[in-house]
């Protein structure tokens, strides 16, 4: 037996807490686990439907019953009923996040240009109403060549030309010795909720950067048309 090493490359990003031993050990068998913590930890204080979760993560609505099962058993998610409905949430006793939120993206080279980023959405947007980073940057699973994708919500549509232009500006900058693309997406809660079924993707597996009452409201409402 020797002694573990310190890690502190992790600790910055969103965890639950496990008991040990586990009530129930199989706890990540199931392959919808990961999205289905991912998607509950980044909303907190929302339920969904198994059929939700099923189609917010496309997975299969077995496989997600059977992943919120061992969860439930483990105390990581909590789940009421209502009606015939099981309403999954995450068990917010359990979970702990970074007071930072760009520090819990999973590859930490994003880091220091998705800050760089979001600094310059804020001085340069208007009424800034919320902010995520989504795609394969928040899944922790971008490389070289993937883009940082980032949604922005303000108060005024128009505000996707200057977000053009930081997009740009940025893409000419250096981090670290390397350049990064980004897409800078601008919408209104008005303009958004024209487009429901393409933001479900979004905010599935989006880490939230920025938050607002008018982003949870939004994002309640489209995805609990899922």
């Amino acid at each position: 037996m020797t002694r573990q090493e310190t890690e502190t490359s992790d600790q910055d990003q969103a965890r639950v807490e496990v008991s040990i031993p586990a009530p129930d050990p199989d706890l990540f068998r199931h392959t919808a686990t990961d999205d289905l913590l991912r998607l509950l930890s980044d909303n907190p204080y929302e339920q969904f439907t198994i059929r939700q979760l099923g189609r917010l993560t496309e997975n299969a609505a077995q496989s997600v019953k059977r992943a919120v099962d061992v969860l439930e058993t483990n105390g990581i998610v909590t789940v009421s009923t209502e009606g015939n409905r099981r309403l999954v949430g995450i068990n917010r006793t359990r979970v702990r996040k970074s007071d930072d939120p760009v520090l819990r993206i999973p590859q930490p080279e994003f880091h220091r240009p998705i800050r760089a980023a979001l600094d310059r959405v804020r001085d340069e947007i208007g009424e800034l109403q919320g902010a995520l980073v989504f795609g394969s940057v928040a899944r922790g699973r971008a490389d070289r060549q993937s883009d940082i994708d980032l949604w922005v919500l303000t108060d005024d549509r128009t505000d996707q030309h200057r977000a053009n232009e930081l997009a740009k500006d940025l893409g000419e900058q250096r981090f670290d010795g390397d350049r990064y693309e980004f897409q800078i997406l601008v919408e209104t809660p008005e303009s958004a909720r024209g487009h429901g079924d393409r933001l479900e993707e979004v905010f599935a597996d989006a880490i939230t950067l920025v938050d607002s009452e008018e982003l949870r409201d939004l994002k309640r409402e489209v995805m609990s048309d899922a």
